[in-house]
Order: structure tokens, then C-alpha cells, then sequence
């Protein structure tokens, strides 16, 4: 079979995503544990970022507040500028940009210091504006550059985040030490291990079913609590590779709301969540009776199986957005591989930079 997804960035950067989080949180661990013995009293965390930066904040700050139990709150970076949030320094204000030049990113950063905050840059790039100006930065260049849509840079800073709650809660006593280090091998080898299983068992299958999903004429994602990351930036990634009308919601919203609109052309990807599955199981036979085709991601059970709903890694746990990440950026690399027009082909070959 010709392995046409080893011949462009994006599948590529995709194949790299368990290497880019394992090497990161190795390499920035000391740092890590540094910042959070040192910044650990603080009462609140703020975390900034743009596009799939501000995305991946929800996941961030609900880690923040389970695990170390520490108020904290996602925001978009424009947003963060303009409301500009009561803000002192009792605040850790987490900015992201893989480039660490995105504008209103710096213009927070700015107001932060202003206000006394603690200033923490995650970047890809040393030599960045975001890097040279925050308190302290937290340089993420061993999980590589993407060259196409984000992937390797946003999985691995929300595998920081989530570094940095755990090094947190053990900073404040939350949990002891040996349920700390459980976690963060959960983080550091298991996720890991999840991500490279999935590759194993389930991309040919997706690559198989991807023909099922082509030419919707809406795409609904469908996640809650901590998958409305995953909800939120996989109707983004349909947005920029293919163009397509999306939508995203929670399986509450989608039950009371978006499913109404919901027809026979429509595809709806429902994200387990490793809480709950009631209203998600709930969706799927919405949707079935609906006739959209079904894409179900994590360990969500379904109780009629049929031809248009396809179930992949169900044996998802634990921390699991990386998974579902996986999914998602796979699903699109084999969906849009086959649409007429395609800004993928062009954005993933090999011999263009973007």
C-alpha cells in the first residue's frame, strides 16, 4: 500500500505527536518544578493564547482547578486585552504562542506586567518577543516546529499544562507525592503509549471509513466537559482544511439546541470524556434517528450499531485528550485528502513552508 500520509507535513507532524510530548515534558520537567515550587502560593491563573492556544486553555484550566485546585480560567487572547480581567500579583498569567510573536498575546503579556503578574511564555522559539519579555519562559523547541496546522506545539503545551498542575497540587499538598508521580507517569509514558496504540489499531481504520464522512453538508463536533477542547479545535481543523460549515457544542447542547438542525447529510463526531457517557449515548441515537453519519471517538458505547456510526478507540482513559486529538488530526489528513478542492494537498506538501 502506498503510505501516501509519510509524504507530507501534516500526517507527518501527526505520526511525531507521542516523540514531540515525551521529549518536551523531559526536557522542560526541572523547569517546570521550579516555577511551581516557586509561584505556588499564587491564588489564580490566567491562561492566554489565540486560535488552538485558546482552545486548548479550557482543558488547561480545568486541570488547574481538579487537580490543583487553584481558580483558573482560559481566555481567548483579543478578548483577555479588552476585558482586561482583574489582574495583581497574586496572578500567573500563562501566555501561548508557537511563535511567540502573535500580536494581542504580547499586548496581554504587557497588561499582565503592568498589573504585577507572574508572566510565564510558552513558545517555540527562543528568540521571540513573548520568550524575551515574560518572567519566565518555558521553550517547547524539542517538540519540533509545525509547518502546517498546529500539532505538535499544541499538544505538547497542553501536555505542560497539565505537567505544571500536577507539579502544582504537589507543591501545595493537594495530593502526596506518590499519587503525583503516578500521574505524571500517566502523562509522560502512558499518554504516550496511547497515542502510538492508536496509530497501530485504529489509522487504517479511519483511512477505511473516511469515505463515509466526505461532503457533509455540516459537520457537528460534539464534546463535553474536558473534550470541548477537542470539540472546539476539531471543528476549527475542518474550517481550515477543507472549508466546510462546522459546529461545536456539549451533548447537553446538542440534545436541547444544535440537534434540531440536524439532517440525513449532516456528520456529528461525538468525543467521550471519560466521566460520563450518559448524554453522549443519548446523541448517538439522536443522531442515528436523524440518519447523519456518526463518527464516535473515545469510550462511549453504542447501543445500535449500524452502518453509518463508526466507533473508534474505545479504549480510551484517563487523560485523554492527546487521543483525541490524534483522532481528529487523522480524521482530517484522510478526509480531505479525497475533497476536489483541497487546501490541505497544497499546505501539507513537503516542499512548500508555510
Amino acid at each position: 500500500m502506498d503510505n501516501w500520509y509519510e509524504k507530507y507535513y501534516f500526517p507527518r507532524e501527526i505520526l511525531e505527536l507521542a516523540d514531540a510530548i515525551q521529549n518536551c515534558l523531559h526536557d522542560l520537567e526541572p523547569e517546570i518544578k521550579e516555577i511551581c515550587k516557586q509561584f505556588h502560593h499564587l491564588d489564580e491563573i490566567h491562561i492566554v493564547g489565540s486560535g488552538d492556544c485558546y482552545f486548548i486553555s479550557i482543558a488547561a484550566a480545568e486541570a488547574f482547578k481538579k487537580l490543583a485546585g487553584i481558580h483558573a480560567y482560559g481566555y481567548e487572547a483579543y478578548d483577555y486585552y479588552i476585558n482586561r480581567p482583574f489582574v495583581s500579583s497574586k496572578t500567573m498569567v500563562i501566555l501561548f504562542s508557537s511563535s511567540g510573536k502573535s500580536l494581542y498575546v504580547l499586548k496581554s503579556l504587557e497588561y499582565a506586567k503592568d498589573c504585577g503578574a507572574v508572566a510565564i511564555g510558552i513558545t517555540n522559539h527562543a528568540d521571540s518577543p513573548l520568550a524575551a519579555l515574560c518572567t519566565r519562559p518555558l521553550v517547547t523547541v524539542s517538540a519540533g516546529i509545525s509547518k502546517t496546522f498546529p500539532t505538535k506545539t499544541t499538544t505538547s503545551a497542553l501536555a505542560i499544562y497539565y505537567q505544571m498542575a500536577i507539579e502544582m497540587a504537589m507543591e501545595k499538598g493537594v495530593f502526596p507525592m506518590p499519587e503525583g508521580s503516578k500521574l505524571k507517569t500517566e502523562l509522560s509514558v502512558r499518554v504516550p503509549d496511547v497515542i502510538r496504540k492508536i496509530y497501530e489499531t485504529e489509522h487504517q481504520k479511519i483511512i477505511d471509513s473516511s469515505q463515509l464522512f466526505l461532503e457533509a453538508r455540516n459537520y457537528t463536533f460534539v464534546g463535553s466537559g474536558p473534550a470541548r477542547s477537542s470539540a472546539i479545535i476539531g471543528a476549527a481543523k475542518i474550517v481550515e482544511t477543507s472549508r466546510c460549515h462546522v459546529t461545536f457544542c456539549n451533548a447537553e447542547e446538542y440534545l436541547h439546541l444544535y440537534g434540531f438542525s440536524v439532517k440525513s447529510p449532516d456528520v456529528v463526531v461525538v468525543i467521550g470524556n471519560n466521566i460520563s457517557s450518559h448524554r453522549e449515548e443519548q446523541v448517538i441515537e439522536y443522531a442515528q434517528k436523524q440518519c447523519a453519519r456518526i463518527l464516535v471517538v473515545g469510550n462511549v458505547p453504542i447501543k445500535n450499531p449500524d452502518a453509518n456510526t463508526v466507533h473508534v478507540a474505545p479504549f480510551l482513559d484517563g487523560l485523554s485528550p492527546w487521543g483525541q486529538l490524534w483522532h481528529q488530526w487523522w480524521f482530517y489528513t484522510c478526509l480531505h485528502r479525497s475533497f476536489p478542492i483541497n487546501p490541505i494537498k497544497i499546505r501539507m506538501l513537503p516542499t512548500i513552508l508555510i
